[in-house]
């Protein structure tokens, strides 16, 4: 009885590994950053997780990421986010303001939602996400209403996100509070 277990999982062991992949392995995904701010990295970061977003890993490199558009990604499942780059949003402000996701109460607004069940975020105390809220602050001043100003998003917003940890991430000049 022991000889036949040991060689049902050796069997399969042998079949996934000649598919690619262990049952027990991580499908991951590292994603690319352009290095420029007029290329939005935004398209790989959400197929990044499109890729790996149920019982993968997503890592961000120790790089900047520039996020110039926005991101509404609520289908992940048992995901470990690996974040050591700097995600750092565009300074487009009427883009921002046309584009922003409603969060559905006090006439607020995001950037980006992030959702899911078992989502284990881990910035190492250098993954950052960087509003480049100096823009906005400067905006805002000018405007008739300098407090809760339609479509001036919120960074990240976890819509549905339950069975998670978030930890070690910095929040830096966020574009709202």
């Amino acid at each position: 009885m022991r000889l036949t277990k040991l060689l049902l999982a050796l069997f399969t062991a042998a079949s996934c590994a000649s598919a690619g992949a262990l049952p027990w392995q991580r499908k991951t995904c590292v994603i690319p950053a352009s290095g420029s701010n007029t290329t939005d990295d935004t398209p790989a970061i959400i197929h990044a997780f499109k890729r790996c977003g149920h019982r993968g890993k997503v890592i961000f490199k120790p790089t900047t990421y520039h996020v110039n558009s926005v991101m509404d990604i609520r289908w992940l499942e048992d995901v470990e986010i690996d974040l050591r780059g700097n995600l750092l949003w565009s300074t487009d402000i009427p883009y921002w303001l046309n584009n922003s996701l409603e969060v559905g109460y006090q006439n607020q607004s995001t950037a980006w939602i992030l959702g899911g069940n078992n989502v284990r975020i881990n910035g190492h105390g250098v993954g950052t996400l960087d509003g480049n809220g100096d823009y906005w602050y400067e905006w805002i001043r000018e405007q008739p209403n300098t407090s809760n100003y339609p479509g001036r998003p919120i960074a990240l917003t976890f819509n549905g996100l339950t069975n998670s940890v978030v930890r070690g991430v910095n929040f830096l000049r966020s574009q709202m509070w």
